[in-house]
């Protein structure tokens, strides 16, 4: 079978225009260093510290209302995203570190503060029935729900109106709900979709409709970290990209030449400072999975660039007597068919992970797509020209000495 190949034969002069291709990433580097230092990374709470709670609400919300509801609380400083489709109606609340602090300076808890979040965000409706002793549906865990059905189930015993002998079993109805209304998207609308419920038992449902109501409300998830561990985790991701980097440099100075591993590590911080300038520009969120998507890029981008200093190498030592800057452009044209197949594969799977993926695989999925972009590029537009121009240099040095 025939191997298919893309671009065959090519014959540009991508060296001859070097000067303009560097000047390309002097001008997306540039843009990148301003929007980090003028605009900054989100950090998330992994990083900065403090609690996150995911809420989805029964009716759309009023997010400066709900903002204004948080601060009043005094608990820290609020920041609100919206998150999901519109009609999903749900908020991410981070809470940064608050003036209640612990010795080591983090939040109290985050039962604690996601306690108080969900408290600030109930209607006074939902306050009164829950004063009442009624529990909301849309927020009690199966522990709770269970003791409550097994404290109801126990009186309706005893006061006669269930029999003694009944088997009512309070644990598989609490699953039986929570079930559901994880079915249900994390939040029931009524009690009607609660007595639908076929397992649970008449009994039980009478319960639950006198002793429960539907909150308008739902921690879909609650996340907690120190800020003392966030700064650890900053420590730790930068040292992991610039280690990654430092020992790539030593493997192509022992593979190849120590200047052409300068060249891959320049490649390499182009196409990170410009995924990094990317997630300032547009303030996605900087996670620990965002940390991961910039050690991929690094490791996909120097993969790319070896294969161009490879032929470069193996070019060198055939054509021995040719100028530098010609072999190093046929080089880049005799692997540019498999630098654009690789390319266009690995774009298809990251664009797809792009839009499908979900807003918890938004900021990697968006990193991934401009960090092997910007590989890409670096590893023809970058990395080799750099290897030009030193060679350049070298020459006129040697020429002077003479």
């Amino acid at each position: 079978m025939k191997q298919f190949h893309l671009l065959t034969n090519t014959n540009l002069d991508i060296m001859g225009k070097k000067l303009f291709f560097i000047g390309i990433s002097a001008v997306a580097v540039s843009a990148s260093l301003f929007a980090l230092f003028t605009r900054g990374l989100n950090w998330g709470v992994d990083f900065r510290g403090g609690t996150e709670v995911r809420v989805r609400f029964l009716n759309d919300p009023t997010v400066e209302q709900v903002r204004k509801d948080l601060e009043a609380l005094g608990i820290g400083e609020v920041d609100l995203q919206r998150i999901g489709k519109p009609e999903d109606h749900e908020l991410l609340i981070r809470i940064g570190q608050g003036r209640q602090t612990q010795s080591e300076g983090g939040l109290i808890g985050s039962s604690d503060v996601s306690q108080k979040v969900l408290a600030a965000l109930a209607t006074p409706e939902d306050r009164n029935l829950a004063a009442a002793g009624k529990i909301d549906l849309n927020q009690a865990s199966a522990g709770s729900l269970e003791a409550l059905l097994a404290t109801r189930i126990e009186a309706a015993k005893q006061a006669g109106t269930l029999p003694a002998g009944s088997q009512v079993e309070a644990r598989a109805s609490a699953e039986a709900v929570i079930a559901a209304r994880d079915a249900a998207g994390g939040l029931f609308r009524s009690l009607e979709e609660v007595q639908r419920i076929p397992t649970l038992p008449p009994a039980v449902q009478t319960i639950l409709k006198d002793s429960t109501f539907i909150g308008q409300t739902s921690a879909r998830s609650v996340e907690y970290v120190g800020p003392s561990a966030g700064r650890d985790l900053i420590r730790k991701a930068t040292w992991a990209v610039i280690g990654s980097n430092v020992f790539i440099l030593l493997y192509i100075w022992v593979r190849f030449r120590f200047i052409w591993g300068i060249a891959g590590v320049v490649a390499l911080f182009h196409d990170v400072i410009i995924a990094m300038g990317a997630l300032a520009l547009t303030q996605k969120e900087f996670t620990l999975p965002v940390v991961a998507a910039l050690l991929t890029i690094v490791g996909y981008s120097i993969a790319d660039t070896v294969v161009v200093l490879d032929r470069i190498r193996e070019n060198l030592r055939i054509y021995r007597t040719q100028d530098f800057e010609r072999v190093v452009n046929a080089s880049i044209n005799q692997t540019f068919s498999r630098t654009i197949l690789t390319q266009f594969t690995v774009m298809l799977c990251t664009t797809a992970l792009y839009l499908y993926g979900g807003d918890r695989m938004d900021a990697l999925s968006f990193t991934l797509l401009v960090g092997f972009a910007a590989g890409a590029y670096s590893s023809v537009f970058v990395a080799s020209p750099i290897l030009v121009l030193h060679q350049r240099w070298w020459n006129e040095r040697r020429r002077r000495k003479a």
